[in-house]
């Protein structure tokens, strides 16, 4: 399991962190499961507009509210990517309920995206870091050592 995390300043920042990410992941090969506080559907069909990116595999991820966390389904594939938005609490459940549901499932491939506003979390950056694999940026992502 691959641990990854975002830090954002706006819906925006974060819409276009994911959308260059998820274009050059080729996602094809990957089910994405979301699980967003605060939806951003509205700034990845700006952002994909402005951008004019007409074929991309984000058309097939919803970027809607999570509401209940513990009644999503989550659609099981070998090969799986999670995004996870959300306060403190919200992302603790998210990954949780995803450890729970995915116990003793056979993955070859699982990635946990944490995405944490900048703002509210600039007290907690070290320690967030160190529960990383690595950080993605708009210009790609870094490894931590």
């Amino acid at each position: 399991m691959e641990k990854s995390c975002i830090f954002y300043a706006s819906k925006y920042h974060l819409t276009l962190i994911l959308l260059e990410y998820l274009k050059n992941k080729n996602t094809e090969k990957y089910t994405v499961n979301t699980f967003l506080e605060n939806e951003i559907e509205d700034e990845v069909k700006i952002l994909k507009e402005k951008y004019e990116i007409k074929t991309h595999s984000a058309n097939r991820i919803s970027f809607k509210k999570t509401k209940e966390i513990y009644n999503k389904e989550i659609e099981k594939s070998s090969n799986m990517i999670f995004i996870i938005e959300g306060n403190q609490n919200y992302m603790k459940e998210a990954n949780s309920y995803i450890t729970n549901k995915l116990h003793n499932k056979k993955i070859e491939n699982l990635e946990i995206i944490n995405c944490f506003n900048f703002n509210q979390n600039r007290d907690n950056l070290e320690k967030i870091i160190k529960e990383n694999n690595k950080i993605l940026y708009t210009t790609g992502s870094k490894t931590i050592d």
